[in-house]
């Protein structure tokens, strides 16, 4: 007689993969449905969207850009990348220096600023690729997982890179998870 403990055990892990497929394919659904997003994951630009200039990168989430001739330092709201001195932190600040380059585009949300006085924007290359989930997908960052309106998109597109063991954080050569600061 099979052992019912294994059984269930089975059942529970297929019935876990499952939901967690039909979620990522109802999130990407809609998606593209709002055109908001497309089959790379990559979420379109808002046209709430403000063009500055990149000043510097400080980390792998955080840079500094000038508006207006003020120099605003802006944490990315949808993202969490490791910190100085972590494992893959130099590699995420470089993506983010490489995405980046001279100007982006400021998206706000939900909250306008963090608990350290940064700006809080996702952030869009001037052609309009979506530079926290660029970072998510590339396995240098993960998604935040408290609030904003790009969220549940990013968790998943996170489980996507996750499971494919793609980048820096999941290609097991960190262990380390992020803390968010």
């Amino acid at each position: 007689m099979p052992d019912m403990s294994v059984q269930r055990r089975s059942l529970a892990r297929t019935s876990l993969a499952l939901g967690v497929l039909i979620a990522c394919v109802s999130i990407g659904g809609a998606l593209l449905a709002r055109g908001r997003g497309d089959t790379a994951g990559q979420a379109s630009l808002p046209r709430a969207a403000t063009s500055v200039a990149v000043t510097r990168i400080i980390d792998g989430d955080t840079l500094e850009v000038r508006s207006a001739q003020t120099l605003i330092k802006v944490r990315l709201y949808g993202i969490n990348a490791p910190e100085i001195g972590q494992p893959c932190a130099d590699e995420a600040t470089r993506r983010l220096a490489a995405l980046a380059g001279t100007a982006v585009r400021l998206v706000p949300d939900a909250r306008l600023t963090d608990q350290y006085g940064r700006e809080l924007r996702y952030l869009y290359t001037d052609s309009g690729q979506s530079i926290d989930a660029a970072l998510v997908r590339e396995g240098l960052a993960h998604a935040w997982r408290e609030d904003g309106s790009q969220r549940d998109a990013l968790v998943a597109l996170e489980a996507q890179t996750k499971a494919a063991h793609r980048g820096c954080l999941w290609d097991g050569t960190s262990s380390t998870p992020a803390p968010r600061s």
